[in-house]
C-alpha cells in the first residue's frame, strides 16, 4: 500500500506541482533577464568547444584546462575539496559537476552569471583559474593553423574571445544525462529498476527526511525531467564560525545581509559519484551530509527555517544513501581522443 501511495505521489508531481516535488516558480520567473550573449549551437561549434574545454593551452602555464576542475572521469566535477588555480593557489569553493548544466537558470554557487557564455569568461583572468586573460588566450591559439581553420568553419572568422566562450558554452550544453535507474523507475515505469531499500529511501527522501523540500524532484523549468533541485539559494550554515561567514555566498552578489551564507541548491543527479560535497567541499561522504542535515544544519543568524533536527534512524539514513545511488547515470561524454 505504501508503495502505491508514493508512486501515486510521483505521478501527482507532474500533474499538480506538489511542493515536495516542484519548486516555487518565483526564482525562474524573476530571472527573465536574458544574457547579452546569443546561444550558439551547431556541429562545428560544439566540436570546437569540446577541443577548447580540454585544451590546457588556454591557461597561463599551459597545464590547466576547463576539464582540470570539471573532469569527465569524475562526472565533470572535481574530486578535490576546492579548485586549484593555474598559479597553484587553492580557491574558496568546490568545483561542481557540469552534468545537465544547461538547465541551470544561474551559474556558480552564488548565481553570479546568467548564462554559460558569461560564466566561461570568468576563469580567464591572470589571477583566475586559468591564469590568463581571454584576449591573450585567443592570441595564443590564433598561432595554431588548426584552430584558425576550426574557428573559420564554426564562426567564419579568426579565434576571438567571443568565439571561445560561445564554443565552450555550446559544448557544455551537450553534457546531458537522463538514464539513471531512478529515471527508468519514475519515467519509464520500470518497477524493478529500484531495489526495496532504494524505494524505502525515496519514501524517506520525500517524507521524514524533508530532502524534497529543496531538492524537488521535478523543477518548474523541466516538469518532465527530474533534476532534484529548485535552483533556490539557501543558508544551511556551512562555513559559519566564530568569525562569521567565511564566504558570503549569494550575499556578496545581492549585498543583502539576509543572503549572507546562502548558496545555490545543487542538483542531486549523480550525487553518489560527485563528492566531495557542499560549496566548500567540506564533506567527503553522503553519510556525512545526511548526518549534517539530520542535526539541523549549522546554527547562524540566516539559517533557513526549513532546517531542524530530524532524528532519523540508521535504517532511514542508509535508505537515503541507497536511494541517492540510484540517481547515477554512467552514460557520460568522454574526453576527446587525440
Amino acid at each position: 500500500m505504501q508503495e502505491l501511495l508514493w508512486r501515486a505521489m510521483l505521478a501527482a508531481c507532474l500533474a499538480t506541482g506538489l511542493v515536495a516535488c516542484q519548486g516555487s516558480r518565483a526564482l525562474r520567473d524573476n530571472q527573465s533577464q536574458w544574457s547579452q550573449y546569443t546561444e550558439t549551437s551547431g556541429k562545428e561549434v560544439i566540436a570546437l568547444g569540446q577541443r577548447l574545454f580540454f585544451d590546457a593551452m588556454l591557461s597561463g602555464s599551459g597545464r590547466t584546462a576547463c576539464a582540470t576542475c570539471h573532469n569527465p572521469d569524475f562526472a565533470y566535477g572535481d574530486p578535490r575539496p576546492v579548485s586549484i588555480s593555474d598559479n597553484g593557489q587553492p580557491g574558496l569553493r568546490h568545483a561542481p559537476s557540469l552534468l545537465n548544466v544547461a538547465f541551470r537558470p544561474y551559474l556558480m554557487w552564488d548565481g553570479r552569471f546568467a548564462s554559460l557564455e558569461e560564466q566561461a569568461f570568468g576563469p580567464f583572468r591572470p589571477e583566475g583559474e586559468l591564469g590568463i586573460g581571454i584576449e591573450a588566450a585567443a592570441a595564443r591559439i590564433s598561432r595554431d593553423p588548426s584552430y584558425r581553420l576550426q574557428f573559420s568553419r564554426a564562426f567564419g572568422g579568426s579565434p576571438s574571445p567571443e568565439g571561445i566562450v560561445a564554443a565552450i558554452a555550446a559544448f557544455e550544453r551537450t553534457i546531458v544525462i537522463g538514464n539513471s535507474r531512478f529515471d527508468r523507475f519514475a519515467i519509464n515505469k520500470d518497477d524493478r529498476a529500484l531495489t526495496p531499500i532504494e524505494k524505502y529511501g525515496l519514501e524517506v527522501f520525500t517524507g521524514r527526511g524533508l530532502c524534497a523540500n529543496c531538492h524537488v524532484i521535478f523543477a518548474p523549468s523541466t516538469p518532465s525531467f527530474p533534476l532534484f533541485t529548485d535552483f533556490e539559494f539557501r543558508n544551511i550554515g556551512i562555513g559559519f564560525g566564530a568569525d562569521g561567514f567565511h564566504d558570503l555566498g549569494r550575499g556578496a552578489i545581492t549585498v543583502l545581509e539576509v543572503d549572507y551564507g546562502s548558496f545555490r541548491t545543487p542538483s542531486l543527479r549523480n550525487v553518489a559519484v560527485t563528492g566531495p560535497y557542499m560549496h566548500d567541499g567540506s564533506f567527503g561522504t553522503l553519510h556525512e551530509v545526511i548526518d549534517f542535515y539530520d542535526a539541523g544544519g549549522n546554527p547562524n543568524p540566516n539559517l533557513n527555517p526549513i532546517l531542524r533536527p530530524l532524528g532519523l534512524t540508521i535504517q532511514e539514513k542508509n535508505g537515503l544513501v541507497a536511494f541517492l545511488g540510484s540517481l547515477t547515470d554512467l552514460e557520460l561524454l568522454p574526453a576527446p581522443t587525440r
